[in-house]
């Protein structure tokens, strides 16, 4: 087993050189941090809830009982 001041020691130095071998510094700063998907996809929540507010109510319709096809309801 490994003493524990050398494992204190030994343990963030080994981290770190993983770090960067493995370029996960970059990979929690795109996960982490805003990009610009994420600036899209807020756009786009702002635009749907922009539509949702000017949309008018949809239609109703029902169906004629002579001939089965939906018409405007009165």
């Amino acid at each position: 087993m490994i003493p524990p001041m050398l494992l204190k020691f030994l343990l963030p130095k080994v981290l770190d050189h993983l770090i960067m071998v493995f370029k996960l510094d970059k990979v929690l700063d795109y996960v982490e941090k805003p990009n610009e998907l994420d600036d899209k996809v807020e756009d786009l929540e702002d635009r749907i809830i922009w539509l949702e507010q000017v949309a008018h109510e949809p239609r109703k319709f029902v169906n004629c009982e002579t001939c089965k096809n939906k018409i405007k309801e009165k």
